[in-house]
């Protein structure tokens, strides 16, 4: 998408009030929100005499959920742990619905968790639509906090699954003569 005033540059964000497509010199933010610059204009104008109005403060676009081209925001092309451990339940979660190549054999296994654990972020902040990046961080630390969890979780049932066999199995060893102790 582009700018509705600079049809060579990107937009980076959306007017509330009429919906027209702003570049990063044309966005304007005013109280928490994105508008074009006549918008803003006429958002001020009408506020009235004796009405504190803030000052419009330029802050980094929210351009999430604008697609492949919409620039992700520095700080959030870290490690994604929830790509990485949650493979395509994540890939749902977050739009992001490459990481259904997981099921296709060997690729999926070696190559996709990788793949995402690199690529996540960007493509999940371009998939979908966050309310800041903050929130986009918040989401993806919880998704880690599962990953990491269930990760454990079933290495250690894993852990007791072959205890319990290896427990079940000894008696039917010994009636054949194999002695470990």
């Amino acid at each position: 998408m582009y700018c509705y005033r600079h049809a060579d540059r990107e937009a980076v964000g959306q007017c509330i009030e009429c919906g027209k497509t702003v570049c990063l010199e044309c966005k304007v933010a005013f109280e928490g929100r994105i508008y074009c610059n006549s918008c803003i204009e006429n958002r001020v104008a009408t506020t009235g005499p004796g009405k504190p109005v803030s000052p419009a403060i330029r802050e980094p676009a929210n351009t999430s959920g604008m697609g492949s081209n919409a620039p992700v925001p520095p700080g959030l092309g870290e490690f994604n742990w929830g790509g990485f451990l949650l493979t395509w339940i994540w890939g749902i979660g977050n739009n992001v619905w490459w990481s259904f190549l997981v099921f296709i054999p060997y690729l999926g296994l070696l190559v996709i968790p990788w793949v995402l654990a690199f690529k996540g972020n960007e493509w999940a902040w371009q998939s979908r639509r966050w309310a800041s990046a903050e929130h986009f961080k918040s989401v993806q630390h919880t998704w880690t906090v599962w990953g990491w969890a269930l990760s454990i979780a079933a290495s250690v049932l894993m852990v007791l699954m072959l205890f319990v066999g290896l427990i079940l199995l000894l008696p039917v060893l010994r009636q054949y003569g194999f002695r470990m102790f």
